[in-house]
């Protein structure tokens, strides 16, 4: 058996000495065997240099070499990794990201049937999350490339042989663009390794995160007429990529409305609501447009939670949450709410024109009442969270019922299912639930009968869950969940009894109201949708606890650790 060619990583570092170790150790445990870490030390001032050693000094064995000298800056560091590395193919890892275990196998794999010189990945977002989705580039061309319709990182596994006398040479910025685009225009063959990820950080105060487009957009231009000059018309005139980066309102409605794209939105939606989207998907993304509405938006939520001054009885520890879209179902859920044997606080939601309503007492177990009304976006579960915050500053409550008026307008079976999860729910023997939520390892208490596989109903939630995740959990985790989504079940309706503080870390994310899309009667694919999945099994996981299910007779059992694909009854 050929033994597998040499690959050399090249870390380069400048005080991320909070983040080497997981770097590091992404590379000494890859898949495959026959690796050299070079490590570069480009004079970080923080305890780089310490952590380095005792990473050398861990793995005596391993093909480890180190260089720590004075700072040069990162162009000069990537040449000097090319010049002093060995092997066949070469790939950079910047101290801050990490490989997944398989990286480099997958990526030799690809390099070697396709004689492929370069072979690039996607990206996965970690870090501080911006709410940055996996990128899904295209295969490669030159031209796509200088349009910046793909990105080669420097972590992509380049043969070494190939680079010949090639060097990085920008200085401002974007100088692995400028070495690939020299690269390309070399006649070098570069192959796409869809479904291979570099976990690429994102970090506040850092150019990924608060860079300005127009000031880095005259470097590009700067780079592309270098380029042009030595190679002619196998370069893009710069002045494509400036209206591409920076297209007006009126290119960008045409660019939507391509003849192809136009029929379609045409045909799904009618023209008025085409153009509608349209247009408004374009002022969207006038920065500080968004950011006005966003601020505006979040201003007028607050406003309803200041207003919520909560009343509580002294005896309550359950708090009873109720969105009360549809006023008309509240003698139904008032009826279902009579069975409970806890003494409960009620707090309702309801819509702004709603916010004179008046409710008949539950019952001799209910005490206070609290409404509050909010503008209608993020469905039940925005509401929700914000009464929850509010509730676990008052350290009162220790229990959370979640209930919300539902119709189901777009199916023939809303008002079955409705009446068999809140029987479920709420059975008459329902002590037994309390009970199960006074254990501290306890998460949810659901209906039996309303398990859903995430792995068959992820849909189109997968995005809006990883932005969530990202703010709860570590990338490990997340992986896993994504993975293994037939691990992961939720509770279809989000409707469910928990614990006060198996809610904690979502309510202590930045999740703000203008995160949540405008309610256009979406029947899936936002960020409430995602939420509801998280507060599966998923949340479960973050916060080590238990999930339970009940049925109509009050039967609590833990939810078995298995594979759930199976169809729920009222999907359609």
């Amino acid at each position: 058996m050929n033994q597998l060619p040499l690959i050399t990583v090249i870390i380069t570092n400048y005080n991320y000495g909070r983040y080497l170790a997981k770097a590091v150790k992404s590379v000494l445990t890859q898949t495959y065997q026959n690796i050299e870490l070079l490590i570069i030390n480009d004079g970080s001032t923080d305890n780089s240099d310490e952590v380095i050693n005792s990473l050398i000094k861990a793995n005596p064995k391993r093909n480890i070499v180190y260089i720590n000298r004075a700072n040069k800056g990162v162009v000069y560091t990537r040449n000097e990794g090319i010049e002093k590395a060995n092997g066949e193919f070469i790939s950079f890892l910047d101290a801050d990201d990490y490989f997944n275990r398989d990286y480099i196998a997958k990526g030799y794999t690809i390099a070697k049937k396709h004689k492929a010189d370069v072979v690039y990945p996607n990206w996965h977002f970690v870090g501080e999350w911006l709410g940055r989705p996996d990128t899904n580039f295209p295969e490669f061309t030159t031209r796509l490339l200088q349009l910046q319709k793909l990105h080669v990182t420097p972590a992509s596994l380049i043969r070494k042989q190939a680079i010949g006398s090639h060097k990085f040479e920008v200085e401002k910025v974007a100088e692995d663009w400028d070495f690939f685009i020299g690269l390309s225009l070399k006649g070098l063959k570069f192959k796409l390794a869809k479904d291979n990820y570099i976990n690429y950080r994102i970090r506040k105060g850092t150019r990924s995160s608060r860079f300005d487009p127009r000031e880095d957009t005259e470097h590009f231009v700067e780079i592309l007429s270098k380029h042009k000059l030595l190679h002619g018309d196998k370069v893009i005139n710069p002045a494509k990529l400036v209206s591409d980066r920076h297209p007006n309102l009126l290119t960008r409605i045409i660019r939507k409305c391509s003849p192809r794209a136009a029929l379609r939105l045409v045909r799904k939606y009618g023209i008025r609501t085409t153009m509608i989207k349209v247009i408004r998907r374009s002022l969207s993304r006038i920065t500080w447009l968004r950011r006005f509405v966003s601020n505006r938006i979040n201003a007028s939520f607050e406003k309803s939670v200041n207003v919520l001054e909560i009343d509580t009885s002294s005896k309550a520890r359950l708090a009873v949450v109720v969105h009360l879209f549809y006023p008309e179902l509240w003698p139904l859920i008032r009826s279902k709410l009579s069975k409970i044997t806890e003494p409960f606080d009620l707090y309702v939601s309801v819509r702004d024109k709603d916010k004179n309503i008046e409710l008949e007492k539950v019952g001799a177990n209910q005490g206070s009442t609290n409404i509050v009304a909010f503008p209608n976006r993020g469905r039940d579960v925005l509401p929700f969270l914000l009464i929850a915050r509010k509730l676990l500053e008052n350290k009162q409550y220790r229990y959370v019922l979640k209930l919300h008026s539902k119709k189901s307008p777009h199916r023939k079976d809303g008002k079955e299912w409705f009446d068999e999860l809140l029987d479920e729910l709420i059975p008459y023997a329902n002590d037994k639930i309390l009970t199960t939520l006074g254990k501290k390892s306890t998460g949810v208490v659901g209906p039996a009968s309303h398990v859903v596989s995430l792995e068959r109903y992820m849909g189109g939630n997968r995005n809006h869950m990883v932005y969530v995740l990202e703010k709860l959990s570590d990338t490990e985790t997340i992986n896993d969940i994504l993975l293994n989504r037939d691990k992961y079940p939720f509770f279809g309706g989000t409707m469910f009894w928990c614990r006060l503080d198996y809610l904690r870390p979502l309510l202590e994310t930045d999740i703000r109201p203008s995160n949540f899309a405008p309610e256009r009667k979406q029947l899936d694919e936002t960020l409430a949708h995602a939420l509801e999945r998280i507060l599966g099994r998923t949340l479960h996981i973050v916060t080590r606890k238990k999930m339970y299910t009940v049925t109509k007779r009050g039967v609590i059992r833990e939810l078995p650790d298995k594979s759930y694909r199976g169809k729920y009854k009222y999907v359609h």
